[in-house]
């Protein structure tokens, strides 16, 4: 099957007076969201959940693709403003409370009590926050496992998931 490497995305939003009269404002987003097959499957989990897979949601999953970090909030916003200009911040965070319930974003809990995001890993990964310079580093490594069957053999409970975040110190900021 072929890869689309440029998708053109052109919605058109309706914002009607009281005088009936209809403001049509159109805004485009361009560059390489997905390959065609990760594109359909992305609308397919947004479609199993009974949602839409909207221009909001694909600008912000384009900006986090496109980054090779965690980005912040502030940051996301920013750049999904210059995709979509008429974007308003709640609507950024509703988007990325979504794409993080899809399993399609991670959300990482910096030691200030913000928050930062990346396109989900693949494969099973903690992140480790420096506590003096907010960088995040993915550890592939799962300590849990034996742990949690030691804790299904010692209470019963049948651990399905966890969620592990570490804080330190980097090498550059031990220096």
């Amino acid at each position: 099957m072929k890869y689309l490497t440029e998708i053109t995305l052109q919605y058109t939003i309706e914002k009607h007076s009281q005088l009936g009269r209809a403001l049509i404002r159109r805004a485009k987003v361009t560059g390489k969201l997905f390959s065609i097959n990760n594109y359909n499957e992305i609308k397919e989990i947004f479609h199993d959940k009974g949602l839409k897979c909207t221009p909001q949601r694909q600008a912000v999953l384009k900006v986090l693709q496109e980054s090779k970090s965690y980005l912040s909030i502030n940051k996301i916003n920013k750049d999904v403003k210059e995709l979509l200009p008429g974007t308003g911040l709640a609507t950024v965070y509703r988007s990325l409370e979504t794409l993080v319930e899809l399993n399609l974003v991670v959300k990482v809990h910096l030691e200030d009590g913000c928050h930062s995001y990346a396109i989900a890993p693949e494969g099973h990964r903690h992140p480790i926050v420096c506590t003096d310079c907010n960088r995040v580093i993915e550890y592939t490594e799962c300590p849990m496992e034996d742990l949690s069957k030691k804790l299904t053999k010692d209470t019963g409970i049948l651990i399905q998931n966890h969620f592990l975040q570490l804080f330190g110190k980097c090498k550059e900021c031990q220096a």
